[in-house]
């Protein structure tokens, strides 16, 4: 009977288009956007590139701060700028066609940009520095010159005051968490269709409700089979998701078969989650969906999908929240698989999504036998 009701199940699935629409077009439509949308910031973390600067009036000066941008643009893994000697009037004509991030006097040891932004602080903090060096120099120079060799040295050398070391090798990009919070939402939007299946094996609720509560099978066999089948069709629509991602370009890391168990476990408790709301008889399937939909929303935005830096605010405020919410623990799963070497926090996170899943559905069999009918 358990494969009767699993293959009957798998039939049913595949024939309801809003479950298909909520469970897989809508994810996939919500990362393409966000794609669009941070695809050139994406790009810009990634990697730093060399910044175009104009200089002029580079032949009327005789300070140091020449020698210093040509140091900086000399050519190799430490380049920051490259510089375009030229004249005023051309040098504002390849600002404006943002053809150069900026104009540097080197007379007047000035710069000119078009907006603020990354680039343009670099730009300025390479200048402010060389004019504190030389104010330096040229006090040392007026009070105590025989000092001047040991102040240019200790100027011209770099310094490091902290040792630089890593964790991990994995790449952190702040963006992905927003990709991570869409697993969470798309897994957490199976409930939707776990309660239309409930839906079905209670008799005050649907005609095949009653039908099927005539019949020989034992309530836990039929929820074991239907929520196994939403599990394999839910879990597929994941794959085809990640899929789809590593298509645009998203960035998941290498680990795959942990990411596959990630997706695995939470559809498994996005399932629980729609199976327990469905067991609730006294609720019409509307008002069950509406209570999902609430929900799952609420959790997806604490996980940071609609604004970052949610998860941290509930964090310091209301920590208790994020080791219970289905969402975040999703996305800190992604997290954690993303920047450390060990899979500590990992399986935690999996432990505790396959501790609440088990919970619901027992609970969730509980209330089902428990249900009586007057009359069917």
């Amino acid at each position: 009977m358990f494969i009767h009701n699993f293959t009957y199940a798998l039939k049913s699935l595949f024939r309801n288009k809003t479950t298909l629409f909520w469970t897989l077009i809508f994810p996939i439509g919500l990362a393409s956007f966000m794609f669009m949308a941070f695809h050139d910031l994406m790009e810009k973390d990634e990697m730093l590139n060399v910044i175009p600067v104009a200089v002029v009036n580079y032949e009327e000066t005789d300070n140091g701060l020449m020698e210093v941008l040509d140091t900086l643009s000399e050519e190799g893994e430490d380049q920051m700028i490259k510089v375009t000697k030229t004249d005023k009037k051309k040098a504002d004509q390849l600002l404006k066609d943002e053809k150069v991030e900026g104009i540097i006097d080197a007379t007047k040891i000035s710069l000119t940009v078009n907006e603020n932004g990354y680039n343009a602080m670099v730009l300025q903090v390479i200048l402010e520095q060389y004019k504190q060096k030389e104010t330096i120099i040229k006090d040392v120079v007026k009070q105590n010159p025989q000092m001047i060799q040991s102040v240019v040295e200790n100027l011209t050398k770099d310094t490091s005051f902290y040792v630089e070391s890593t964790t991990t090798d994995a790449k952190q990009n702040v963006y992905n968490n927003y990709f991570y919070a869409i697993f969470a939402m798309s897994c957490l939007f199976a409930s939707f269709v776990a309660i239309e299946r409930i839906s079905r094996i209670q008799a005050n609720v649907s005609a095949l409700g009653m039908r099927r509560c005539l019949g020989p099978n034992h309530k836990f066999t039929v929820v074991c089979a239907e929520y196994l089948a939403l599990l394999l069709v839910q879990f597929t629509i994941e794959v085809i998701t990640l899929c789809y991602m590593r298509l645009l370009g998203v960035d998941f890391g290498t680990r795959y078969p942990a990411i596959l168990l990630i997706l695995l476990i939470g559809c498994s408790i996005g399932l629980s989650i729609g199976v327990i709301i469905g067991s609730v008889s006294k609720m019409t399937e509307g008002g069950k969906t509406g209570l999902a939909v609430s929900i799952s929303m609420a959790m997806s935005v604490m996980a940071d999908l609609c604004v970052g830096g949610m998860k941290d605010l509930v964090e310091h405020h209301v920590p208790i929240l994020n080791r219970i919410n289905p969402a975040v623990l999703i996305s800190d799963s992604f997290y954690a698989l993303s920047v450390y070497d060990n899979y500590t926090k990992y399986f935690q996170n999996i432990a505790i999504m396959t501790g609440m899943s088990i919970l619901l559905i027992i609970i969730s069999s509980f209330i089902l036998r428990g249900n009586r009918y007057a009359s069917v």
